[in-house]
């Protein structure tokens, strides 16, 4: 949605700049070049350029202005009127350029930051207008203004909660204006509060009965309130106070449409054709006018002028312009061109998050594309906001169906067939979600009644085979697929599920014959292909397996989903060399391959290729600007150079560009927290909250709050999380994590039983386990563990963590047992192979070296691994080089352990003061109480020697 422009005074041409000249003139050094009582030759060029805006002369103003700072590139009004000028003129990049030089020289921000704002706000700069426009003090002149600015920003960016404090924070600077109302009328129905949004509008108006903008947005808001008579008076009001209102119109022509008012609707869109005859939106209205009245030939040149058009602009204009992104997505999905009309919508929902219609496509054209996950992550949103809306209700539940969250599904069609009982389509989907939860009779039932509705159709039956496969009913599924290719409804599709059926009832041959006459009859479809790969790879076979699918590529070099299996083949094997080849290859076969050159990216940081891995992100965000793949790769890659402030940078604007992927959304929340970024993951998990990911966010935000002392914040969210009785236990685990921080053991040990009582968890086992070793009750944290793993023995979070209790309670044995075991399952864990070291060092065991160096391997940058290694060599007299470890690792972790190593490691070296200098730092800090007597007594001992 658009929300109105800012109207400022600041933003009017500068008529009378009196007092402000007066100001400037004499720092601009031509008080003794100007004849006495002469008007000089610049001031009359400003004067004439301001003459010029005022006539609406926005290009001869620029002129003018231009020939000003050519002579004085210091003239401040020139500099400030040039940028407004700019506004005017449409060109927001230059706006923004010369105000900030006007910033640069000293202009008053409370004249330049309105304008700044809007010209940022223009190029949608959201977090880099609320970076740059601010007001320490809100009540001083200006406040008002930035305030709306920020509201504006903030609402872009679905940032609700802080768009409503800003419009409520100008509502009390100046409640006698209406923009205010508008803005949080647009908040109010972004969430779903549409009877809210219509009295905000309503107050608005109220304020201003004359204000266009607010007759249009409650226009809008009657539309989503499907008061269809209410949204055609106030869209005739707003019409009759400015007739050409082309917005307006366009949504009166929509609303006609809408009710078959095809002659009307007709009549709006000609009005605006004729004010301006290349308006896309008219000809798009066109078009489904055209549609609607039969008119098949004319649509088809509808359609052909709207692709004519588009093909005009550049991607990189597309992306920049909302209007035209939602007409493009909207005219490729009519030409079925699904991939290009999903790039489409990605980049535009991005910039216009709340619109709810072309979100809900957007699920929809995922689903289409098989990306079920994605899907739902787009249409959840929407479903929380408005749970009667119908055609979310499908697709959210056919996109749980594909993943397998039957009782999801099943519930979401449960609430659509209310909507629309006489669905009979319905029928088939409700019985495979049953299915799926084990409700087999009604399932059967159901699906009987699908295929008798869907006659010769084979999607009912190839469903309820594949979700019997996920059943674990493979034999059931066998039977009902190999009537199905025994019918008139034959396919490779159907032959494929087949295999994948007889595949999972174990009858490898059959299985084999199913996916090779599926090859047969369609050799261009992949999945039978790929199938029989992985029939010779789980047989070992895997030069067979790579020998199908190099014979794919040979074939077609381009097929860059046979390039990736063999790739996912290389990484199973281990042989990450060879999977960043074939990953090469399909980036080169498909140069816009997001996901292939993603995988490329990880691959090679996992090799610590990180050079490598920073130049495939930064090709990939050069051809992608605003996708959040590739710029979550980039900054991966970035952070992996230590390029933490770019690396900042490029997570901010992922988050803008991953719309409401809310897996992707924590993902970079945590890397957020782990750069201190703790202001923007704050914000990026308000946005995950808006997700599917929302209990998840919840739990993570608190967790931040936590972190950074906010207590009373997340105190107040963990009271709110107690109002579902199913989220108590993860209430008094976050309970105990905040009176952990507030060191508060006893409480912490409570509130983590009572976690346990409720919901007993991993999480809160550890929580336990944390507060029993706060309070030094190891024995009885170390009988808790031992209890939780005899009834869940392959939980290898909790082995870990035991494997570490064993150590401070010097059963060394046990600890030394119990690593190598998880060793085994996770061979290249930093912690369990630095663990390993330091036991075998204790041991006098030779191999303490070698695993060392391979936890150091595993993790370089890590402060822990660095002093393992570092202090083994010490003792190993290897000293220099291990000094070298010891100060890197010092450099890292403020860790006085870390520290007394590398003290002794200086004394080794005969280098006294310093290792005296070094233990007196850790004696002053105090902790831990143990080491600090230690260290006493080693200090004592150095002073007396000679």
């Amino acid at each position: 949605m658009k929300l109105p422009a800012i109207r400022s005074p600041f933003i009017k041409p500068l008529l009378c700049a009196g007092a402000m000249a007066l100001l400037l003139f004499s720092h601009s050094g031509y008080c003794k070049s100007a004849p006495a009582g002469a008007p000089r030759e610049i001031d009359a060029l400003y004067e004439n350029g301001i003459e010029r805006m005022s006539s609406g002369d926005s290009a001869g103003a620029i002129v003018q202005f231009k020939n000003v700072l050519q002579e004085d590139p210091n003239h401040l009004p020139a500099r400030i009127a040039l940028g407004r000028a700019n506004m005017r003129k449409g060109d927001a990049a230059a706006a923004e350029k010369e105000l900030r030089i006007a910033l640069g020289l000293g202009a008053s921000r409370n004249q330049v930051f309105p304008i700044l704002g809007n010209a940022l706000l223009a190029q949608r700069k959201y977090s880099e207008m609320l970076d740059t426009i601010k007001s320490a003090l809100p009540s001083r002149a200006g406040g008002y203004e930035i305030a709306l600015l920020r509201g504006r920003a903030h609402f872009e960016l679905g940032q609700l909660d802080q768009a409503a404090e800003q419009y409520e924070l100008a509502t009390k600077l100046d409640a006698r204006r209406a923009d205010p109302q508008v803005g949080l009328a647009l908040v109010a129905l972004a969430r779903g509060q549409v009877d809210k949004a219509l009295a905000l509008a309503n107050r608005a108006l109220e304020i201003a009965p004359k204000d266009i903008e607010a007759w249009f947005r409650k226009g809008e808001i009657l539309v989503q309130q499907d008061d269809d008579k209410g949204a055609r008076a106030a869209f005739d009001e707003a019409l009759a106070l400015k007739p050409n209102a082309i917005r307006v119109r366009l949504a009166r022509a929509a609303l006609r449409l809408r009710h078959n008012e095809v002659k009307p609707a007709l009549e709006d869109v000609e009005a605006v054709r004729k004010l301006n005859p290349d308006d896309i939106s008219s000809i798009f209205l066109l078009w489904q006018i055209h549609e609607r009245s039969g008119a098949s030939d004319a649509a088809h040149g509808d359609l052909a002028d709207l692709v004519g058009k588009l093909s005009l602009y550049t991607e990189q204009v597309l992306k920049s312009e909302p209007l035209l992104l939602r007409i493009a997505a909207l005219v490729r999905y009519a030409n079925r061109d699904l991939t290009r009309a999903a790039d489409a919508l990605n980049t535009y929902l991005t910039l216009r998050p709340n619109d709810i219609a072309m979100r809900r496509l957007h699920g929809q054209v995922l689903l289409l594309l098989g990306d079920a996950k994605s899907a739902i992550d787009s249409l959840y949103p929407l479903y929380r906001q408005d749970p009667r809306d119908r055609e979310t209700l499908l697709a959210l539940g056919q996109a749980y169906l594909q993943i397998g969250h039957y009782a999801a599904a099943g519930d979401m069609f449960a609430q659509a067939k209310q909507l629309g009982p006489d669905d009979g389509a319905l029928a088939s989907r409700i019985a495979l979600s049953k299915l799926g939860t084990g409700n087999i009779d009604e399932a059967m039932n159901g699906l009987k009644d699908a295929v008798a509705r869907e006659d010769s159709s084979d999607s009912a039956p190839l469903l309820l085979s594949v979700l019997q496969i996920k059943a674990g009913r493979p034999k059931e599924a066998v039977h009902i697929l190999e009537k199905l290719v025994m019918s008139e409804v034959r396919s490779a599709k159907a032959y494929n599920v087949l295999g994948v059926a007889h595949s999972a009832a174990g009858d490898i041959d059959s299985a084999r014959r199913a996916f090779e006459i599926a090859h047969k009859m369609a050799p261009e479809y992949f999945p039978p292909i790929y199938n029989l790969a992985r029939i010779e790879l789980a047989a070992g076979r895997k030069a067979a397996a790579r020998a199908r699918l190099e014979a794919v590529v040979a074939k077609d070099p381009r097929a860059d989903t046979a390039l990736l299996a063999l790739a996912d083949i290389a990484v199973s094997e281990g042989d990450k060399e060879n999977a960043i080849r074939w990953l090469d290859k399909a980036v080169a076969a498909t140069p816009n391959a997001i996901n292939a050159q993603a995988r490329l990216v990880e691959l090679r940081l996992s090799l610590g290729q990180n050079a490598e891995a920073l130049t495939v992100a930064t090709r990939m965000v050069d051809h992608n600007p605003e996708n959040a793949i590739a710029v979550e790769s980039l900054a991966q890659a970035e952070l992996a150079n230590r390029k933490n402030a770019q690396a900042i940078k490029h997570f901010r604007d992922a988050v803008r560009y991953a719309g409401f992927d809310g897996t992707r959304l924590m993902r970079i929340a945590a890397r957020q927290v782990n750069l201190e970024d703790f202001e923007e993951a704050r914000r990026t998990l308000i946005k995950a909250g808006n997700t599917a990911a929302s209990d998840e966010a919840v739990a993570a935000l608190i967790r931040l709050e936590i972190q950074t002392g906010e207590e009373a914040a997340a105190r107040k969210r963990i009271e709110a999380l107690r109002t579902d009785e199913a989220s108590n236990a993860l209430a008094d685990i976050l309970s105990g994590e905040l009176a952990m921080k507030r060191n508060n053991f006893a409480a912490a040990q409570a509130a983590y039983e009572a976690a346990q009582k409720r919901l007993p968890s991993t999480a809160g086992l550890l929580g336990l386990v944390d507060a029993l070793q706060a309070r030094d009750d190891l024995p009885r944290a170390t009988r808790e563990l031992e209890s939780w793993i005899r009834l869940h023995p392959d939980d290898q979070v909790s082995l870990k963590r035991l494997a570490l209790v064993y150590l401070p309670l010097r059963r060394l044995d046990e600890a030394q047992a119990l690593h190598e075991k998880l060793l085994n399952v996770t061979p290249d864990d930093p912690l369990l192979l630095g663990n390993l070291a330091r036991l075998y060092q204790i041991k006098g065991d030779k191999r303490a070296r070698a695993y060392a160096e391979r936890a150091l391997a595993a993790a370089p940058d890590s402060a822990s691994t660095l002093d393992t290694l570092g202090w083994i060599l010490v003792t190993e007299k290897d000293t220099a080089k291990g000094l070298s470890l010891l100060r890197d690792a010092i450099s890292r972790q403020n860790n006085p352990l870390i520290r007394y190593h590398l003290a002794q490691a200086l004394q080794e070296l005969g280098r006294t003061a310093e290792a005296k200098a070094e233990l007196e730092l850790i004696i002053q800090g105090g902790r831990p109480s143990e080491l600090v007597g230690e260290v006493k007594r080693y200090r004592d001992g150095l002073s007396a020697q000679p």
